[in-house]
């Protein structure tokens, strides 16, 4: 018999978008519909590497409304998350979690990004203390996201995006950048 003595203490995460952070993101309105289409972009898994040795869980969450649209379904959305977890794991990333939404923006869902409800719903899962918790995106909908849910936001971009507590290029570069101040 155990004895509970108390909560366990909370952990923090890396919550990350996958179109455009994690891989290779399609023009407009096209959607990452197999594995053949799926690309992980440079650097990716380096930078998974560096967030989980800073203790960092890892945390996809990702608006798919390719589904809502009839363009996949979730069979074929499931395949390709088992890939990008399977190239992952060739170099030692696990994915502590994956969170989609199958809605399209007119639905009122609460947790198509930039709603807060993915982020939340894994917080709650995983007992994570959102205040000492990152999102990575490459969209307003991922910034605003986050920013709802009261995690500090992170764009990945060419371009400042002011409404982020950080921005670079790539998450490589965000990654080295922790680590440096994790150093310090």
């Amino acid at each position: 018999m155990s004895v509970d003595c108390g909560d366990s203490p909370k952990v923090k995460a890396m919550f990350l978008d996958r179109d455009g952070v994690i891989n290779r993101k399609l023009p407009e309105d096209q959607y990452v519909c197999n594995h053949e289409e799926f690309e992980l972009l440079p650097g990716v898994r380096a930078a998974l590497s560096i967030f989980s040795r800073l203790g960092y869980l890892l945390v996809v969450v990702t608006n798919q409304r390719g589904i809502a649209r009839g363009l996949m379904d979730e069979n074929a959305l499931e395949n390709v998350h088992d890939y990008m977890k399977l190239r992952l794991s060739e170099c030692g990333v696990i994915l502590n979690g994956l969170y989609y939404c199958p809605h399209d923006r007119d639905e009122g869902c609460q947790c198509r990004k930039p709603r807060p409800g993915m982020i939340l719903k894994a917080a709650k899962d995983m007992n994570i203390d959102l205040g000492s918790s990152f999102m990575v995106g490459d969209s307003d909908s991922d910034i605003a996201a986050a920013i709802n849910a009261g995690v500090r936001a992170v764009r990945i971009s060419g371009d400042q995006d002011p409404k982020a507590c950080f921005t670079f290029e790539t998450l490589l570069d965000f990654a080295h950048h922790l680590e440096r101040s994790a150093c310090k």
